[in-house]
This record gives structure tokens, sequence and C-alpha cells, in this order.
């Protein structure tokens, strides 16, 4: 009987641990709002800038032979497990024939959090995208670089991984292959977590002449536990 009654409290005991740890597993989940002041636009010298839109919690750009980055804060640095984001698109981004994508209707971009920072010279010399990068490093801390993953329209082009040929501070791996207009939802779990300060969201088709359109109506990050 004894036995039975200690069987009895050791599995309430496991089951209000349980309970108790349902909230904090929750809070791991950040989904991440769409609304314009949430959210920081910039362009690049010599490239045309996309229309960005943020409406009924959706944000859609529309691409025109353009590019510019798409820039989320987060409230602190946090350490990230998996991606998730919800859309559809329009129009058609034009095939590519080099050995890597140039353009994407997707490269969602996690900035992390590191030793390098921007002083000097270096910031004198930088292009004001790079400036607005290291503005997003944590008080006292440094960054490392975005971290990609990219969507393309190229089934061969899946699995592939790049340092970026222009800059260092860039790394990408295409993770989805998404060939007709429609419905997309981009699911990815990392092989290692990232610590993060920000989402960095690259749509763009400046350099294959492109004209789209891709709506986002959900972003959503898992935290490492």
């Amino acid at each position: 009987m004894f036995n039975n009654s200690f069987e009895t409290c050791r599995g309430l005991f496991f089951v209000w641990l349980l309970l108790v740890a349902l909230p904090t597993l929750a809070e791991e989940a950040m989904h991440i709002p769409l609304e314009s002041e949430k959210w920081a636009t910039l362009s690049f010298s010599k490239i045309p800038s996309s229309q960005v839109k943020f409406q009924s919690q959706t944000m859609s750009v529309k691409v025109k032979g353009s590019a510019g980055p798409i820039v989320y804060r987060l409230e602190s640095a946090k350490k990230i497990a998996a991606i998730a984001v919800t859309g559809t698109h329009s129009g058609q981004k034009k095939l590519e024939t080099g050995p890597f994508d140039e353009d994407s209707i997707l490269r969602f971009g996690l900035v992390g959090v590191g030793t390098a920072t921007l002083s000097g010279p270096r910031r004198w010399l930088a292009a004001d995208w790079v400036k607005k990068l290291f503005s997003l490093a944590p008080s006292g801390l440094g960054l490392d670089k975005i971290y990609f993953f990219n969507v393309t329209n190229r089934l061969d082009q899946v699995g592939k991984v790049r340092n970026h040929p222009k800059s260092e501070l860039l790394v990408e791996r295409v993770v989805l292959n998404v060939e007709r207009p429609g419905a997309f939802q981009l699911s990815h779990t990392l092989a290692k977590p990232i610590e993060s300060i920000a989402i960095w969201l690259s749509i763009d088709g400046d350099d294959s002449d492109s004209e789209f359109e891709t709506v986002i109506s959900a972003i959503r990050l898992e935290g490492a536990p």
C-alpha cells in the first residue's frame, strides 16, 4: 500500500512539474508583429528600392528590378533554434543560370551576435547598410554575420551554402524550392542555434531584373531551450 501511494505521489509530482514547465516552453515561440513601426526599410546606393507596405497584419513587398533590406530588431538577443515563415507570392522571379541565385522571393536572415565591431576608418568607408547592421549590436557586444535561409525556384539549388563573394558578413543556405506562384511555407530547424539580435529580410530582383510581389502573413521564431 505504501509503495502504491508513493508511486501515485511521484506521478502527481511529475504532472505538476510538467504543468509548471509548459508556460516556459510556450514562451520559447516568438511571433513577430508585422506592423510598420516595428520594422526598418533600407536601401542600397544605385539600386531601385522595392515597395514595402504593411496592412492587416501582413507585409507586402513589390519588386521591380529592385532590392532593399527590411529589418526587425528583437527586444534582446535570443538563441534561435528554428524559423517559420508563411506567405504567398505572385508574378515570377526569373530563372538564373549561375552557380548560386543572386535574387530570391525571400531570404530570411538572422543577425548573429559576436565580437566584430565597426570603428575608425572601417566605419568611415562602410556602406550605409553595413552601418545599420552594426547599429543593431547589443550594448557592449559586437556582431557575427547575417545567416540567411533562402527560397529558390531551382530545385538543384536546395542544400547549397556559400559565404557571399561580395561581403564577409553574409552567409547563405538554400532551404526551400518554390517554383510556382502561390502560397509557401518556409520552415527550417537550424543545425545549431544562433544567438540573434535581429531579423534581416532580403526580397530582391535587381540582378535578374525580375518583377514579383511577396506577401508575408506570419513569422515565428523558436527559441533554443
